[in-house]
């Protein structure tokens, strides 16, 4: 696959394309953004990773001229500007995902495939052709499941014919996509070596006929092995306005009045876990509700305007998981964490905020301090599933989406999943990742790899940002995340972005 680098950071485009390309990626770099926009215009590629602050034309206008052409690359950004208006701020432009520098190399692979999964027809990760089956995720190959040991140039031939199952590739034409700008192509006689270890390596284990040649055109698969894309309905598309954008403010405000007394009885399970530790008398069942209480804590607090207690049960959480009895000073630690969040919790209003107030209700629920949209989200009729152990989060999301004119179907029993699914028919899903008895990304595992509902979107709400985290949910198959507290603009954003990519594709996978 071809990717675009454009990037003024000459030692960071060389590690990315020297370890992309270790990737069986075929890169071409560009150190400014004219140069990259010039090559953008002139060649096909199946993803472009874009730096923000770029000379001459910078990555957020790039973004901009590139979807103002109906050019639906996908755009990951690069960016070492990590606040939430400037990250909706590049979503809005078109792109399609963001990555904050310092790069993590394993985080950037998992986002670039998932963009890559969703940046074609092919809806599935893993590619199949007959009894042929590719796996871009681990560069695994097999027929009728025995393993093919392929070259890099090999597998990279192998993967384009089965992207572009339909199409004839001419020897030029494949040296146009296998081989990058930077380097100097070789003759077209490669290519026929190539094809030729390919098809010795195919013959191998039984398919000596898969790659085909077509006289004077060049070479495609073997028509005669079967492949079913998969296909279905799209969402509709409509745009929210500023009057719901207000009522959903104040409806979150109001929500934090009646949240309160569930927050506080959470608390109170921290403080009597506390208190069983001190008398060295805490049982199994206590912990568990403790930890599972902290964990919500911090991912809820947040969203209220009450920062300082997110983070502070974030620490009672990390605690709790400590293996073995707490130290002295740990213990004290912890009580003083739990008085402080309580004290936190305490100062938040009761009331509910005014508009103008400087706060993270506000931020959560009116974009009005961002640029307007490059383009308005144009969804409604969007069918989300929502799948989250905390009804106080649940709550919120029906409360932030549904103005906008997504059909929310709220779940706090993960059990019950598989259940509801047909019954909600979404369009995207969003999940939690810890959840008691199911995990989130089990769960999105198991759906990605289910023929009626693997191509839903899924999006992942979790206050676990790290990118250990990170890569296991992209590995699992998700489209994407939202970290918590909840920023209602960068939610919506992701949201839209990913029904506007999900239909144009399954429209175009559903195309004859």
């Amino acid at each position: 696959m071809r990717i675009l680098l454009v990037d003024d950071d000459e030692h960071l485009a060389e590690l990315l394309r020297t370890t992309l390309t270790e990737q069986h990626y075929v890169v071409d770099t560009a150190a400014d953004g004219q140069a990259g926009w010039a090559l953008a215009e002139s060649l096909t590629y199946d993803l472009i990773l874009l730096d923000v602050m770029l000379p001459k034309l910078d990555g957020i206008s790039f973004c901009r001229q590139l979807r103002a052409q109906g050019k639906q690359v996908p755009v990951l950004l690069l960016t070492a500007r990590d606040t939430s208006n400037d990250k909706v701020m590049g979503l809005d432009a078109g792109a399609d995902d963001y990555l904050v520098k310092p790069l993590c190399l394993q985080e950037l692979a998992a986002r670039m495939r998932a963009l890559l999964r969703r940046g074609s027809v092919v809806t599935a990760s893993v590619l199949e052709w007959g009894r042929l089956r590719l796996d871009p995720s681990s560069c695994e190959v097999t027929y009728d499941r025995a393993p093919l040991r392929l070259t890099p140039k090999e597998y990279a031939l192998l993967e384009l014919f089965l992207r572009n199952n339909q199409r004839v590739y001419s020897r030029s034409a494949i040296l146009d996509q296998l081989w990058s700008l930077d380097d100097d192509p070789p003759g077209e006689d490669t290519v026929k070596t190539h094809i030729k270890g390919l098809r010795q390596r195919l013959k191998a284990v039984g398919a000596a006929d898969l790659v085909e040649t077509v006289y004077g055109l060049g070479y495609r698969l073997n028509q005669s092995y079967a492949q079913t894309p998969a296909q279905s309905s799209t969402p509709a598309l409509a745009a929210p306005d500023d009057q719901r954008q207000h009522q959903t403010q104040a409806a979150v405000a109001k929500i934090w009045q009646r949240a309160q007394g569930k927050v506080l009885d959470r608390i109170a399970v921290l403080e009597q876990a506390a208190q069983a530790l001190q008398m060295n008398q805490l049982d199994s069942a206590l912990h568990d509700q403790a930890l599972q209480e902290a964990h919500k804590l911090a991912g809820s607090l947040g969203t209220f305007g009450a920062d300082e207690g997110s983070q502070l049960a974030r620490q009672i959480e990390t605690l709790l998981q400590a293996k073995g009895a707490l130290k002295k000073a740990q213990l004290t630690d912890l009580l003083a964490l739990i008085a402080r969040l309580r004290a936190s919790v305490d100062s938040v209003p009761s009331q509910p905020l005014e508009p103008s107030s400087e706060t993270t209700v506000e931020a959560l629920t009116t974009p009005a301090k961002m640029q307007p949209p490059s383009e308005p989200c144009q969804v409604t009729e969007a069918s989300i599933f929502a799948i989250d152990d905390d009804p106080l989060i649940l709550t919120v999301l029906q409360t932030v989406l549904e103005p906008w004119g997504f059909q929310v179907t709220p779940l706090d029993d993960p059990q019950r999943f598989w259940e509801i699914l047909p019954t909600v028919a979404p369009d995207l899903v969003i999940l939690d990742i810890e959840m008691p008895k199911i995990d989130g990304i089990k769960l999105c595992s198991t759906l990605r790899n289910n023929t009626r509902w693997g191509w839903v979107p899924v999006l992942f709400l979790t206050a676990k940002t790290d990118a250990a985290t990170l890569h296991q949910i992209f590995e699992a198959g998700a489209d994407d995340y939202v970290g918590k507290p909840i920023v209602a603009p960068e939610l919506v954003a992701r949201i839209c972005n990913r029904l506007k990519r999900t239909r144009r594709l399954r429209h175009e996978s559903s195309s004859p």
